[in-house]
Parts: structure tokens; C-alpha cells; sequence
């Protein structure tokens, strides 16, 4: 009996405290660069390639599929997303381009594009790289309030 009570008083209580920061670890807790969908690449290799810049949007919006074509030698882009809220959302996104070294190609080559998600509504965004040297995209997506 001793022994269920004390595991009651200590052990539950710091299990419960290491789930919760494990959770929140897990979860990208802060409120800027949370990464919405993570890929595994071909060679096994894990990347983040969606930064959502908020924890309203984060809990909103999901991304149902991401991938790249090549047209040519410019890598075509592809993203999915769906609003998991009920109500309209006003929302930004661009799509950062990288060579194969992992530096950003053009960063200033195209604007932020709106979007207004309604609630439940899928949308599906597509871009071309601006250059041959692109081998890789992510995409970022901020609230406009």
C-alpha cells in the first residue's frame, strides 16, 4: 500500500512533467519558424520544408502533400494545404528557393502572395524556381490578420 501511494505522491507527478516538456519539445513550442510538415528525402535524410510564423496558424492549417518536379532543369514545386478552421483565414506564403548546397537562390525574386483559406477549404500552390541551380524549396507561411 505504501508503495502505491508513494508512486502516487512522486513517480506520477514527474512522468507527467516529462511527457509534458517531451510533448511540447516534440510540438515546436515557439512562436516563430515551426516547421508544419516534415519530409524524408530519398536518402533518408529528414528536413523541415514548411515554417508557419504562428501558433494560431500552426493549429489551422495542415499540409497534405509536398513535392518537386523537374520542367526542363527548373525544379516545379507543389504544396497541399487544407484550413482546419471553420472560419475564413487571411494568410501570406512564398517559396524560398535552394541549391544543392543548401543556400537560399533569389530571396528577393518573388513577393508574398495572399491567400484567403476558407474554413475546411484545400488549397494547392505551385511555383517554378527562378534558376537551373535550385534543387530544393520550402515554403513559409505567415497570418495577416
Amino acid at each position: 500500500m505504501k508503495n502505491i501511494i508513494l508512486m502516487r505522491v512522486l513517480v506520477y507527478p514527474i512522468l507527467l512533467a516529462a511527457g509534458t516538456v517531451f510533448v511540447m519539445g516534440m510540438s515546436g513550442c515557439g512562436t516563430s519558424g515551426m516547421s508544419g510538415v516534415v519530409n524524408v528525402r530519398p536518402d533518408g535524410q529528414m528536413e523541415s520544408r514548411v515554417k508557419i510564423d504562428n501558433r494560431f496558424l500552426y493549429s489551422n492549417i495542415k499540409f497534405t502533400d509536398l513535392r518537386s518536379t523537374f520542367s526542363g532543369d527548373l525544379l516545379v514545386a507543389h504544396a497541399s494545404m487544407i484550413s482546419t478552421k471553420n472560419a475564413a483565414l487571411d494568410v501570406q506564403y512564398k517559396f524560398r528557393w535552394y541549391d544543392a548546397q543548401g543556400l537560399e537562390v533569389a530571396p528577393d525574386a518573388a513577393p508574398w502572395q495572399p491567400l484567403k483559406l476558407y474554413g475546411g477549404d484545400t488549397k494547392g500552390l505551385q511555383a517554378v524556381a527562378p534558376n537551373p541551380s535550385v534543387k530544393e524549396f520550402k515554403i513559409e507561411i505567415r497570418y495577416t490578420q
